[in-house]
């Protein structure tokens, strides 16, 4: 009996680990959402623009490493150089850190309001000659109205 008690002891808190909810070891809900120029209001979008009216700026292939409070990802920042005209121009890229942040509740959702792009570490933004200088970051606000 002393000998057998233990394993019984153990074969139950094994038990209950092996058949404990799976709902216990599931990723906490995304704290935000991010509306991309009204289009649809997501989590973890794979793209984002900059520009609305003609998309000649953004982000693109966006991998998310962190959606909690602050949201954190990489991706690759392209933007439309516009020479000799927009239609024309050469796009220019860049691998970047994509950071989203300022949650605010609008419409009874939590949204993303503010979006900081970083060149990835030892690199710098691929930038179009005519617009120098080239920044060390890039912000924006998202356009909340169409929330």
């Amino acid at each position: 009996m002393k000998r057998t008690l233990p394993f019984a002891l153990l074969a139950a808190l094994l038990s209950l680990t092996v058949l404990a909810p799976a709902s216990l070891a599931a990723k906490p809900k995304a704290a935000g959402l991010y509306n991309d120029c009204g289009i649809q209001a997501v989590q973890m979008p794979t793209r984002i623009t900059q520009y609305c009216a003609d998309a000649g700026a953004g982000v693109i292939n966006i991998s998310w490493t962190s959606w909690v409070g602050t949201a954190v990802g990489t991706g690759t920042y392209y933007i439309n150089g516009c020479d000799p005209t927009c239609i024309a121009g050469k796009t220019y890229k860049s691998q970047v850190e994509v950071t989203l942040s300022n949650l605010h509740k609008i419409h009874g959702k939590m949204f993303y309001t503010y979006v900081t792009l970083t060149p990835l570490a030892g690199r710098a933004f691929t930038w179009p000659p005519k617009m120098k200088p080239v920044p060390t970051k890039v912000n924006w606000t998202t356009e909340l109205w169409r929330g």
